[in-house]
């Protein structure tokens, strides 16, 4: 059988987005190939930086020595040919050779003016390598599907589908002092959102509606650059938002589960596994109609127009929804390793 190969350079950075999604299959993964006799191995680039795994039983991890660029263009392309291995791209992560299949979380770059130029050229580059080179192309909604298929002009029967989870947030502790932070926030009376504050994420939306809401408080956590709100002295001076920046799983975790609602306005995702989180530890959550969110989340979330600024949010939480848990096992950590174990099998069987 053919040795797998899964790039996990991505798991040097923080474990958000992502690198979230790859260290629980890998994690998960690694328990389910016990007995199996298949050989799976993680490379990653050995630039100095710590590797967040904690020890693993059956999956052998590779240090490769290389610098960013030639990483992924000559060093890991040599070990995959020299070891007549199939390779896994499980972050949107291509290279140039087969047999390989690759998870494309979603081509936003392609579709939104919210990044830089040349960023958005290397992206297209990278999207072509992968509509040649991938045997197979994974994306985490029909929604990207349908618009890889578009944009790419790949086969919709030649993309399939993979999702994120929400397990990872079970066994963490609360960190109720985050609240210590948050003078004048009272636990059940908060509307929270959590995310980047990049331009798709729509943060304007939550900056809008607290300026015509001065009787609500709202918390928006997950990053520093107040400037995506506009000026950073107008973001901070408004009474009834407030801006904890990066917060803990833990914190978040507190956030989540004290808010009257939580909140995601973006206009675009692959998945967003934060309306998943808050789901799981008995959140209400109000969520954009827009991008793939209202397949992922059916009726068991409330919607709005992220473009409505005046939206009456008494009412819209007063609007019914169903209970999470065909959403929260449907999309789960466990299923989605058990997936990958099945795809892994017919790859090392070539």
């Amino acid at each position: 059988m053919r040795p797998i190969v899964i790039n996990g350079t991505v798991l040097c950075d923080p474990i958000t987005g992502i690198p979230r999604y790859v260290y629980e299959v890998v994690t998960r993964l690694d328990e389910l190939l016990t007995g199996t006799g298949l050989d799976v191995r993680l490379c990653y680039r050995d630039d100095g930086r710590p590797l967040h795994l904690p020890p693993l039983k059956n999956i052998q991890i590779v240090p490769l020595k290389a610098v960013k660029y030639s990483y992924n263009l000559f060093v890991l392309p040599h070990y995959v040919r020299k070891h007549d291995a199939f390779y896994l791209g499980l972050a949107s992560d291509m290279l140039m050779g087969r047999p390989s299949a690759v998870v494309l979380h979603d081509i936003r770059p392609l579709v939104m003016n919210t990044d830089r130029a040349f960023f958005r050229f290397k992206f297209w580059v990278h999207c072509l390598s992968i509509r040649a080179f991938a045997q197979r192309v994974y994306t985490v909604s029909d929604d990207q599907r349908q618009l890889i298929a578009k944009r790419l002009h790949i086969p919709v029967a030649r993309i399939g589908l993979t999702y994120n989870g929400w397990e990872h947030l079970q066994p963490v502790q609360p960190d109720e002092s985050v609240f210590e932070k948050l003078p004048g926030v009272e636990k059940g009376t908060y509307f929270y959102a959590l995310g980047s504050l990049a331009g798709h994420k729509n943060y304007k939306w939550i900056r809008e509606v607290a300026a015509r809401n001065p009787d609500k408080t709202f918390v928006v956590a997950g990053g520093k650059d107040l400037a995506a709100f506009g000026d950073d002295e107008q973001a901070v001076s408004r009474g009834n938002l407030h801006y904890p920046g990066y917060v803990s799983d833990g914190e978040n975790k507190a956030l989540m589960q004290n808010c009257r609602a939580f909140l995601h306005p973006a206009v675009f995702e692959g998945f967003g596994i934060p309306p998943l989180e808050a789901l799981s530890l008995g959140a209400q959550v109000a969520v954009s109609n827009a991008s793939c969110l209202p397949e992922l989340y059916g009726d068991t979330v409330r919607y709005f127009d992220p473009y409505d600024y005046d939206v009456d949010l008494d009412e819209l939480m007063s609007r019914p929804v169903a209970p999470p848990q065909k959403i929260l096992q449907k999309y789960s950590w466990p299923v989605t390793a058990a997936f990958w174990l099945e795809e892994i099998r017919r790859f090392a069987a070539q």
